[in-house]
């Protein structure tokens, strides 16, 4: 069986069929055989097993044009050129037609070779340059000359059909490690960096109880500094001197590990492999035995993973990932970088489109927009309307982050923080959530590449910790809107799951959310966003005191306040206080959430179930082993919970948790928190002991194999 549905057009055209609604258009200028075998699966393509037959029928029109027709459209190729058009079967034009372009759609569908989106600017080849070996396993073919040109063509009938397509076709995003999903922080010192510095921030996250699961080491940890001097980035591979005592790395790991620390360090180095080319800025290759010799070293001593800070590396970057998962066989932490930003924090440009990025690089698990300076309002709106939008969420890209260096006003700070919090990955670049704001200039002049420091060396910010230049009520802003992030880990680790499974993005534009919501169906609120199913969040992006609100079809609740709103208007909401992000609940939704916690280490015996609102409201509850890759084969487990509020009865109705993990839970304490119920019930199960607060409370107990329906009579 074939890859997929061949069609010739010409000799050097070809028209391959992946369904009735996907397709690809190769056009070859290599001698001999037009299109080998071996070069079936480029980079941007992730489905490597075959494609079912697709029906079809062909006609010629002029003997210029081949007309190929499948239960769904009709594609009209071009036999000199290779140029298409496509319509429905009802005959509706598709492509090309003027209409808005929205990240990755126009009119619905999607068109891309593997370097960009509808013919937008790159810097990277347009050509297939490397391919997938069923032998390896990864994409270790190489073809040098520019000789295959591949476009790729979905059209879904609505965005979430186009949405599962795309991820079909070109591969899911890989699942994160569960502490993935929590805090990540960078140690960016500079030259200055210790090992000793660096153990007493890890002890000041849990003595201010702010949650962290991941500590980033910058080029300090012997990338590009040894002796307290910075030396060329990517030059070392070693620790440096500061890093080993008084301690060795081994031991300074173990005890991070002890305290519940994840450690990633940054390479702004690549192994180099036979044809690796066309991938921009890189400080230092190393032959590719030294290179993973070296990792190897740090993954045997318990680094946790590597952020590959070397720009413009997409392939390379797959290869390093895809090498991590060989080496350990699980989620490997790993930070790549995607370029798209306003302003710059130390140089003029300005990157508004990620034209570094080749289709296929989202197959390493999670990137940041770059070097942004955030001492512009502007810049935070920017990069809200980015990540969600215009160049991730709509493009395919759900795994992107800012760098939340935070230079600029507190308020400014602290918004860009709830954004961050709220965000699918949370990472913060060079300041510790308790140290003041920095200027944009500081910042520059804190990580200038081989600039002339003063005498002693030092950076501008005389206290590297940032302890005499403490903002409280910034830090507090932090602590609150991580702590909310953790305690929603088993809502957002669902809506992860959603992602690999269906490609829907876990911050999802109102666009997308609500497709058939004409208020919103244009893009005409781009700062707004749904996470997972059920959460509204609307970063505020502006220094003012009120901003308006639209709201989706339904009902809403305010999630701080109760406070409920139609759905289907635009609402003036007060943001006066910058500690009070806008931030929604779905009427009847049943948000899932863990106890409060600092860090994502271990399962939590205790799933407590919020529900807001009243009718009808369901979720699907996602575990696994939080870990390992098995997530991909089967390895997990998902229970469904229902929920129906009305002013007689609550009922609560938890499955079976359906399928196996390593470290299920057998039992598990469930507390149902109704919100807005000041009441207790005339009648409820005798086993379940009830409480009422600030809302009303249910506990019990339950086996992870049976189904339990509570009813709550009033």
């Amino acid at each position: 069986m074939s890859y997929c549905t061949n069609i010739p057009v010409t000799e050097n055209i070809r028209l391959d069929l992946f369904t009735d609604t996907a397709f690809r258009i190769r056009t070859s200028s290599l001698e001999g055989e037009a299109f080998p075998p071996q070069y079936e699966i480029p980079f941007a393509v992730g489905k490597t097993t075959p494609w079912q037959p697709v029906a079809y029928t062909t006609d010629t029109r002029d003997g210029s044009m081949l007309a190929v027709r499948t239960a769904k459209l009709a594609i009209y190729v071009r036999k000199d050129t290779g140029a298409f058009i496509v319509e429905r079967a009802d005959g509706l034009r598709l492509y090309p037609e003027m209409a808005p372009k929205y990240g990755m759609f126009l009119n619905h569908c999607i068109v891309f070779d593997g370097a960009s989106f509808h013919g937008e600017p790159t810097n990277c080849s347009r050509y297939a340059h490397w391919f997938y070996s069923e032998k390896s396993g990864g994409y270790d073919v190489h073809l040098a000359e520019d000789a295959l040109f591949d476009t790729y063509f979905i059209y879904g009938e609505s965005y979430r059909s186009g949405y599962a397509q795309f991820n079909e076709l070109v591969g899911a995003e890989p699942m994160l490690a569960r502490k993935g999903y929590g805090f990540y922080q960078t140690q960016h010192l500079g030259a200055e960096g210790t090992q000793p510095l660096l153990m007493r921030v890890a002890e000041l996250f849990r003595e201010r109880d702010i949650p962290c699961d991941t500590l980033i080491l910058d080029f300090e940890w012997g990338d590009g500094a040894n002796n307290g001097k910075e030396m060329p980035w990517g030059s070392g591979l070693d620790w440096s001197d500061a890093y080993r005592s008084p301690l060795s790395p081994a031991e300074m790991l173990a005890k991070l590990k002890e305290m519940h620390f994840d450690v990633m360090v940054i390479h702004h180095s690549v192994p180099a492999y036979e044809g690796r080319s066309d991938e921009g800025w890189v400080c230092y290759e190393y032959p590719e035995n030294v290179w993973w010799g070296k990792m190897e070293e740090l993954l045997a001593i318990g680094v946790d993973g590597t952020w590959q800070d070397t720009r413009q590396t997409d392939v390379t970057n797959a290869r390093v990932y895809a090498g991590l998962e060989k080496r350990t066989g699980r989620r490997v932490r790993m930070l790549c970088n995607y370029d798209v930003y306003r302003d710059s924090s130390w140089t003029k440009e300005c990157v508004m489109i990620p034209y570094r990025q080749r289709i296929g690089g989202r197959r390493a698990p999670f990137s940041w927009t770059g070097d942004m300076s955030l001492d512009k309002w502007s810049e935070l709106s920017f990069q809200v309307r980015a990540i969600v939008g215009e160049h991730g969420a709509l493009k395919g890209i759900s795994y992107l982050t800012s760098d939340g260096s935070r230079p600029g006003e507190r308020a400014l700070a602290m918004r860009s923080d709830q954004f961050l919090a709220l965000n699918s990955v949370a990472r913060s670049h060079n300041h510790k959530p308790w140290q003041r704001s920095e200027s944009a200039e500081e910042f520059a002049e804190r990580i200038a590449i081989n600039k002339e420091k003063d005498e002693a060396g030092s950076r501008p910010e005389k206290d590297p910790l940032g302890l005499t230049h403490m903002d409280l009520v910034q830090e507090e802003n932090a602590r609150k809107y991580l702590k909310l992030r953790y305690r929603l880990f088993p809502y957002l680790y669902s809506a992860a799951r959603v992602t690999y499974d269906t490609g829907l993005p876990m911050t999802r534009p109102l666009m997308v959310a609500f497709e058939e919501d004409a208020n919103c169906s244009a893009g005409q609120y781009p700062a707004e966003y749904l996470l997972g199913d059920s959460l509204l969040v609307c970063p505020v992006c502006a220094p003012v005191q009120r901003m308006k609100v639209y709201f989706p079809q339904g009902e809403w609740i305010g999630f701080f306040d109760g406070a409920r709103y139609a759905g289907g208007c635009e609402r003036e909401i007060d943001v006066s206080d910058v500690s009070v992000l806008p931030f929604f609940v779905k009427n009847g939704a049943v948000l899932p959430m863990r106890t409060p916690c600092s860090y994502l280490d271990d399962a939590d015996e205790t799933l407590e179930l919020h529900i807001f609102g009243d009718g009808e409201g369901s979720f699907m509850l996602y575990e696994d082993d939080g870990e390992t890759l098995g997530y991909r084969s089967g390895e997990f487990a998902l229970t469904r919970i229902r929920s129906s509020v009305t002013e007689k009865e609550l009922r609560l109705t938890i499955g079976a948790a359906e399928g196996n993990y390593r470290g299920k839970l057998p039992q598990r304490k469930i507390v149902a928190v109704w919100h807005g119920k000041k009441t207790l019930p005339e009648r409820a199960p005798a086993d379940v002991a009830l409480r009422v607060g600030e809302d009303l409370v249910a506990e019990f107990t339950m086996d992870a194999e049976e189904e339990r329906q509570i009813a709550l009579v009033f």
